[in-house]
């Protein structure tokens, strides 16, 4: 019978032997037992009735279903997921090409009728610009000047009754965008007065103008044309093209 000193050791020979003991205790036990002579007895005994315990029933494959479980819960049993096919966006980059291609033809439209309003303006003020002189050419009233200066040739219509004056020139220089063409009344006292810009149409031979003043014609003694920077000027500073005496 093992010894009263043995006792707390025996208590823990169970679960030593099932390999359940803690570490500590496990450590303690097997000290004892390497100086025990009863102790290693009961070790035996118990491993014996362990072992026999362990083959008493035959072995049994567990279910499908849990080693499935099993399988899906641990990291080497997880099937390994396929990486999805690569697509080429292909429809997005049609609908994006369809959309610039859009844009780029609005804004050609756009350039289209801008340039056909531009043409369009041109025309009704050349129109108007005729009518107007042809209606200074029908007044009663109306005085002819000719014009001949470095190449330029015309005709100065003056209308003191309407105060309306009208140039028509015949191969009048065009000018670059800076610059524009300013026509000047003077007066007896030698005062200058603008009556207006203009500009030689490009490619036109035959440019004319007509100036509505708000001053009585019959103050002025002549009618300049000299030229200024784009927008005009306030008196006179570029070279002068002719002037005509009335």
């Amino acid at each position: 019978m093992a010894h009263n000193q043995c006792a707390s050791f025996l208590e823990n020979i169970p679960a030593y032997a099932l390999g359940a003991l803690d570490a500590d205790e496990a450590t303690a036990l097997e000290a004892h037992l390497r100086t025990c002579d009863s102790c290693p007895g009961e070790l035996a005994a118990y491993r014996v009735v362990g072992d026999a315990l362990l083959t008493a029933l035959p072995p049994q494959s567990p279910p499908a279903a849990l080693r499935q479980r099993l399988q899906r819960r641990l990291p080497v049993g997880a099937k390994p997921q396929r990486p999805w096919p690569v697509r080429f966006p292909w429809a997005q980059l049609a609908l994006g090409a369809a959309i610039a291609l859009l844009i780029v033809l609005n804004l050609s439209s756009l350039l289209q009728i801008q340039a056909l309003q531009r043409q369009q303006a041109q025309i009704i003020q050349e129109a108007q610009t005729e009518q107007a002189v042809l209606a200074v050419l029908a007044y009663p009233t109306t005085k002819s000047f000719p014009i001949w200066a470095d190449g330029v040739s015309g005709r100065l219509l003056l209308d003191e009754h309407h105060n309306v004056t009208a140039l028509i020139l015949w191969n009048l220089p065009p000018l670059p965008e800076t610059q524009t063409y300013q026509a000047w009344l003077t007066d007896s006292n030698g005062n200058r007065t603008s009556a207006g810009l203009f500009r030689p149409e490009f490619g036109q031979a035959l440019t004319s103008q007509v100036f509505f003043t708000k001053q009585d014609l019959s103050s002025f003694t002549s009618l300049g044309v000299t030229i200024e920077p784009a927008g005009g000027a306030s008196a006179p500073t570029g070279t002068r093209i002719f002037k005509i005496d009335f």
